[in-house]
Parts: C-alpha cells; sequence; structure tokens
C-alpha cells in the first residue's frame, strides 16, 4: 500500500520534504486535519488531537507519525480539492 509519506520520512522515523504550501494552504491544510480527526474519534477535545503532533526526542521525529501521514494527505486535499466546506 502507497502511503503519501512515502519518501518523505525515513526509516529512523525522521520527516522530510521540500514541499512548499502557502499560509492559505496550510491553513486550510489544518482544517482538513480537524475534520477529518473529529469523523475518525468523534473527539471534540483538543488535548488529544494535539498530544500526537509534538516531535519525540529529536527535532523532526513525531511522537505519532500517522500525523505526519494525516498531514500530507490534508495538504493533498487542499491541492486536489481547495478549501475545505465545513
Amino acid at each position: 500500500m502507497k502511503l503519501v509519506s512515502d519518501g518523505k520520512i525515513n526509516e529512523e522515523g525522521v520527516i522530510s520534504s521540500n514541499e512548499i504550501i502557502t499560509e492559505k494552504e496550510g491553513y486550510e491544510a489544518m482544517l482538513y486535519m480537524l475534520q477529518a480527526y473529529f469523523e475518525a474519534t468523534e473527539s471534540k477535545d483538543l488535548t488529544d488531537i494535539l498530544s500526537g503532533g509534538g516531535y519525540w526526542g529529536e527535532e523532526g521525529k513525531p511522537m505519532d507519525t500517522a500525523y505526519w501521514e494525516y498531514w500530507l494527505e490534508a495538504v493533498e486535499k487542499v491541492k486536489k480539492k481547495g478549501p475545505p466546506i465545513l
């Protein structure tokens, strides 16, 4: 199964990307990510959402690598679909 993060995270779990998005696209990607998280969990607790999004120890190594995948999926949605309809 091909993941959006293929080639954007190494064997040690350190993320890397040279993709550039605008501030607006970043904001819209965040909205897509929050919407997908809510749909998957029905949780409105931001501490749940934010707890896995930080880095573990060294810079660039996310606590939960799934968050990196979710983020990349959200960025792709912005590029393909434009802003989310909430």
